[in-house]
């Protein structure tokens, strides 16, 4: 499996996010495989975090994603309205949600 190791400044974003309380999830459109071992190279997943695909997500209703959405360390393959959805439950769970990422260009 290839991809760009992430980049040395995020490990120690996601270690001080954690020594603050702050639990760091990862939302990406990557693929499963390659978005878990990213998370695991930054040491953001848990023992029982789970990885969840934009397929299975859809498959959640929203009362099962409330169920699950906060075990859930890594969702993979997802589209912008998964985004959305995810950060909705979260926010109805009174969570503060806050996102970084890459810039779309077009």
């Amino acid at each position: 499996m290839m991809f760009a190791p992430p980049r040395p400044e995020a490990k120690r974003a996601i270690a001080r996010c954690k020594k603050a309380g702050i639990r760091p999830v990862m939302v990406t459109g990557d693929h499963k495989n390659t978005a878990q071992a990213i998370a695991e190279e930054l040491r953001m997943l848990n023992k029982e975090d789970r990885v969840l695909t934009g397929r299975e997500l859809k498959e959640l209703s929203d009362e099962e994603l409330k169920s699950v959405v906060q075990k859930v360390g890594v969702y993979a393959r997802v589209s912008p309205e998964d985004k959305l959805r995810i950060v909705n439950v979260l926010q109805e769970q009174g969570e503060v949600v806050a996102m970084t990422g890459e810039p779309i260009i077009s």
